[in-house]
């Protein structure tokens, strides 16, 4: 019996140990510079184990982004879901304007870009990215049920704004732009708020 729930749990650990050590391959030489070898390695396994577990080193560069910690933007959703929805879009507004970069999102920036030369892993890119931006749907018609946002808006556009918020956010702060005044950003988040709840203008 333990033989058994012992081999069950050997893949996982596994894999995890070679998404960990992808994670210090990719933040190391970035992903086009990274070999499975190198990966493998690290891991303390062979390269045929990387294969039993992922397609291959652009599958692998997805799941270590996408299983790596958490970023800022999916902390605010998961974590905190109990809070009402305009908190909810106040603080991811927030969140994403200032502060370091994560591992994940730092994975995400050099995947992005290696992206635009490997269809396959701007393919599995997309995925991802459809997978987080499902969650914001979800907020946002969560939101016009609590009569937050107004019926005339779309669910898309402010998902899409939202994406493009913290894709942007992401660039300025990977290249240390400072972020703006605290209190100036605040009253253009209400702002913003305002115009897209039930009761705005």
């Amino acid at each position: 019996m333990t033989r058994r729930g012992t081999a069950r749990r050997e893949p996982e650990s596994t894999r995890d140990r070679l998404i960990e050590a992808a994670v210090e391959v990719f933040l190391a030489v970035g992903y086009d510079g990274a070999r499975v070898q190198d990966i493998a390695r690290k891991a303390g396994v062979t390269t045929g184990a990387i294969y039993a577990h992922f397609r291959d080193k652009a599958d692998l560069l997805v799941k270590a982004f996408g299983t790596h910690g958490v970023n800022a933007v999916e902390a605010v959703l998961l974590s905190n879901t109990d809070l009402p929805v305009a908190s909810l879009l106040r603080a991811l507004s927030e969140i994403v304007v200032e502060g370091e970069l994560d591992p994940a999102e730092m994975l995400l920036l050099d995947a992005t870009v290696a992206a635009r030369r490997e269809p396959e892993l701007r393919e599995q890119l997309t995925g991802a990215i459809g997978q987080r931006a499902a969650v914001l749907t979800a907020m946002i018609e969560r939101a016009r049920k609590e009569r937050v946002v107004a019926d005339d808006v779309s669910t898309e556009a402010v998902v899409r704004f939202l994406l493009i918020l913290g894709f942007g956010s992401i660039i300025t702060r990977s290249l240390g732009l400072a972020p703006p005044d605290h209190e100036a950003w605040t009253r253009l988040v209400g702002r913003l708020l305002s115009g897209v709840a039930a009761n705005g203008p």
